[in-house]
């Protein structure tokens, strides 16, 4: 008897689309093209849809935590920025993108971002001006959003946790058209939430809708987002005597009031099956009024004077990214040859009201009445920043499996500060970046690299003379190694690295202007290992070394220090059982520890912050279509005082989540 035949139909990984499990094997972080980690001449770490799932990740900054050259938690519990550090240098703002575009801040208005309706990140380290035009040279953290699908599916999903945490999410997506040419989804989240310190607030409203039109040479996506938040605008505790208390400065008067909207859409096109076009365009709105307590240093009794704050910000931002890729061969050697032209727009009205009425406040009885009034708004101002960049870069593959990329970039920016609309300063700048890469892929599943980037960012610092500063520059040499078994289900990279910024605005500690003569070098070692040890067992084990001294400065006591917020050693492990068979079929338990080493409190190196070593915990079970976990992070409630640049923070304390999902 001849047995009917069964066709099983795959779709192999691309470089922003889903990935099952924990291990990618594309990305387009450092190419903006769809290419193999393997071939890429770059460490790139990606975190995947199942990782922040396990790991029950509650924002950008949870989600990242495991990841090498990664440094998080640096101003301990702050819900209002996605506060992380790559190879020693910020991302908060400046290294903050969504599908490819940059979310670069405000002044205080600082993009959001739902996990919830992330796809996967990718995280690319070291200088990426070349790609991305204005960035800073430690690397970025691409943010990719859920995309319409052609299986049809829907979950909804519910948390409820310790801190008061309650939210609902769902996510719904397929065919809008039978024959697929027209593709949908849609993702929500309500929450309404406390934080991990007494009266902060997590409050959030969101939806994201995309549709796709295709055919069988066109792909056009149009994607939007709405986010609405209440967070707190101060992390600030009552410090008597420098001493810090978990007495905060006010209950109902600090918060921030944020909605932001974002809306664009990617469209696609392939000419032939050598020529293709991409062009990725959004534009962005922000509305912020926060308000907030500053202590005067007065005390009375058990009432401390205050000064009431009051600020109001609004945040434009539009981009377009068009691009053009060529493949074809000259000779033995093939290429991939793409070339852009990018334009970045931004613009932030904000102005602040300060009550000088030093009205007091109870403060071990924050919630007694006060006599605390918003003070009106008194003062404006404005920043507009602009970008036009020109770029290219060719992907060359020859002999049995040598890469070579090399790319530059012409940038042309412009800066305007203004007072009251009356425009005070501005400044236009030229830059010019490049970067080029050198990988040897073996049979054996092993590639050898060197690379060197720069990359280059203008600044809104002005000088004694009220004029904006120069850019600062980057520029890095990396060499690394990336080892991935052929047929297993592991990846291992290794790299060593070399990281220089110049030119960055430095404040004069006498007069408080800025000089453009800042110099920090950063020298370090990461390792990552992401393995499938056994059907069932999943591990991710991560390491960093960082070595980071400030080589010039307005500031000649700082110079030779450690910068700050620059932990030396960095090192993480996660691991994941779930039971394939037997009565515990189903079943599941995860553990994972985060070590970082003490860091320096100021770039004069006289207070280190004590080491952590937070302890992440869960259970899950999953059967048919339901799914339940349990989730501690920070199970032994480690909660140390961290300080930072002269303000005194709070470690997030334990965080216990229980989230059921049902997906049909």
């Amino acid at each position: 008897m001849s047995l009917p035949t069964v066709t099983v139909e795959t779709t192999g990984q691309t470089a922003w689309g889903p990935v099952e499990g924990y291990i990618a094997e594309r990305s387009a972080a450092g190419t903006k093209t769809d290419t193999p980690l393997m071939e890429t001449p770059r460490s790139i770490s990606v975190v995947t849809r199942q990782e922040m799932d396990d790991r029950a990740a509650q924002n950008v900054v949870d989600a990242v935590s495991y990841t090498a050259g990664v440094v998080t938690g640096a101003y301990g519990y702050d819900p209002r920025f996605d506060d992380i550090y790559i190879r020693g240098f910020p991302v908060t703002s400046r290294g903050d993108f969504l599908n490819g575009l940059s979310q670069g801040s405000g002044n205080f208005a600082y993009w959001r971002t739902e996990t919830y309706g992330l796809e996967r990140i990718d995280i690319i380290k070291g200088p990426a001006g070349v790609l991305y035009g204005q960035t800073v040279p430690g690397g970025l953290i691409n943010r990719i959003a859920k995309m319409p699908v052609e299986t049809p599916f829907a979950e909804i999903e519910g948390q409820l946790g310790d801190p008061a945490w309650s939210q609902v999410a769902f996510d719904v997506g397929g065919k809008a058209k039978e024959d697929g040419s027209v593709l949908y989804r849609l993702t929500g989240v309500a929450r309404a939430a406390d934080g991990t310190m007494d009266y902060t607030t997590n409050n959030e409203l969101y939806i994201a809708p995309a549709v796709t039109f295709q055919n069988d040479a066109t792909r056009l996506t149009l994607l939007a987002s709405i986010l609405d938040i209440r967070l707190p605008s101060s992390t600030y505790y009552y410090q008597p005597n420098n001493i810090l208390t978990k007495i905060p400065l006010g209950t109902t008067y600090n918060a921030i009031q944020q909605t932001q909207e974002q809306i664009g859409y990617i469209l696609e096109h392939d000419f032939n099956d050598a020529v293709s076009a991409r062009q990725n365009l959004r534009y962005g709105h922000i509305d912020n009024h926060s308000f907030w307590l500053e202590p005067t240093g007065t005390k009375v009794g058990p009432q401390i004077g205050v000064y009431p704050w009051n600020y109001e910000e609004t945040y434009n931002t539009f981009q377009v990214d068009n691009q053009l890729t060529a493949k074809f061969a000259t000779g033995a050697v093939q290429h991939k040859l793409l070339g852009g032209l990018d334009y970045l727009w931004g613009a932030t009205d904000f102005g602040y009201g300060i009550g000088f009425n030093a009205a007091p406040v109870n403060i071990f009885n924050p919630n007694v009445p006060n006599l605390v009034v918003m003070p009106p708004i008194t003062t404006s101002y404005g920043v507009n920043l602009s970008q036009i960049g020109l770029y290219a870069q060719d992907q060359m593959s020859f002999g049995d499996g040598w890469h070579f990329t090399i790319g530059g970039r012409q940038d042309f920016a412009s800066t305007d500060q203004s007072t009251f609309g009356i425009t005070t300063a501005s400044r236009d700048d030229q830059a010019f970046t490049w970067q080029a890469g050198l990988l040897y892929e073996f049979a054996a599943g092993v590639s050898p690299y060197v690379s060197y980037a720069t990359s280059f960012l203008p600044t809104t610092n002005v000088d004694s003379q009220g004029q904006v500063l120069e850019p600062s520059t980057g520029e890095q040499y990396e060499a690394g190694i990336k080892f991935q078994p052929k047929g297993g289900r592991s990846f291992f990279t290794l790299a060593a690295y070399q990281i220089t910024q110049s030119n960055y605005a430095v404040a004069d500690p006498n007069t408080f202007y800025y000089s453009p003569v800042g110099e920090v070098r950063v020298r370090g070692f990461e390792a990552e290992a992401m393995v499938e040890l056994a059907q069932g067992l999943d591990l991710t084990a991560a390491y960093t070394f960082t070595q980071g001294e400030i080589i010039d400065s307005a500031d000649i006591a700082t110079i030779g220090n450690v910068p700050v917020n620059m932990p030396a050693n960095v090192a993480s492990l996660w691991m994941k059982y779930t039971f394939l068979d037997g009565p515990m079929k189903g079943f599941g338990v995860g553990a994972g520890i985060r070590y970082f080493s003490g860091f320096w409190a100021d770039n004069y190196n006289t207070y280190k912050n004590p080491a952590q070593f937070p302890v992440d915990a869960a259970i899950y079970y999953e059967k048919d279509d339901w799914k339940l976990a349990l989730n501690a992070k920070n199970l032994f409630d480690q909660q140390e005082a961290l300080n930072n640049e002269g303000y005194w923070y709070w470690q997030q304390g334990r965080t216990v989540l229980l989230t059921a999902k049902y997906r049909w």
